[in-house]
């Protein structure tokens, strides 16, 4: 076993929660309030695996009442200044990169984004340096966080706006 921190996004965390939190998690969670934004929760789990760290981690936390995990982060979606900060690098020396003026090219393509802020998938850009840079890369990490964000927010907008029969299909497609 090893123990994994997971931290999640979570809506619906006040104050009043803090003690109901504390219960769900056997005292492992760490809590930053906002009032803004949704909550952020990390909780270091002791499991086999990642993943089942993390589907540990999310059913502590949605025990208690009124909780609803929206993803886990490091979002799998990433600005140049968050690739920078992730390989320990400017964020010039990334828009270099990915412009194909310096490194050997091949950068990988934005998925998202506009032209002046575009967004990347993490495990493409992680990819394209573990052969740039000659490093192991981790692929169950990125796997296992972009399947189950991709889950919450599929959870997220079946409750936004409710429709049987496409919920019915998304899980078949979920579940096939």
């Amino acid at each position: 076993m090893s123990t994994y921190n997971v931290t999640l996004i979570v809506a619906g965390v006040e104050e009043e929660s803090l003690d109901d939190i504390y219960d769900a998690t056997a005292g492992a969670a760490t809590v930053e309030l906002s009032d803004c934004w949704p909550s952020t929760i990390g909780i270091d789990i002791e499991s086999d695996t990642f993943a089942d760290a993390v589907l540990q981690a999310i059913e502590q936390i949605e025990r208690v009442p009124g909780l609803s995990v929206e993803r886990i982060e490091p979002d799998q979606l990433v600005w140049a200044s968050e690739i920078a900060d992730r390989v320990g690098r400017t964020r010039q020396s990334i828009d270099q990169l990915a412009k194909g003026k310096r490194g050997p090219g091949r950068f990988p393509a934005p998925v998202s984004g506009n032209v002046r802020n575009p967004l990347w998938r993490w495990a493409d850009v992680e990819a394209w340096f573990a052969v740039y840079e000659h490093r192991e890369i981790d692929t169950e990490r990125p796997a296992v966080i972009g399947a189950i964000n991709g889950a919450l927010e599929a959870r997220r907008n079946l409750h936004v706006r409710p429709n049987p029969e496409l919920a019915a299909r998304l899980e078949a497609l979920i579940g096939g």
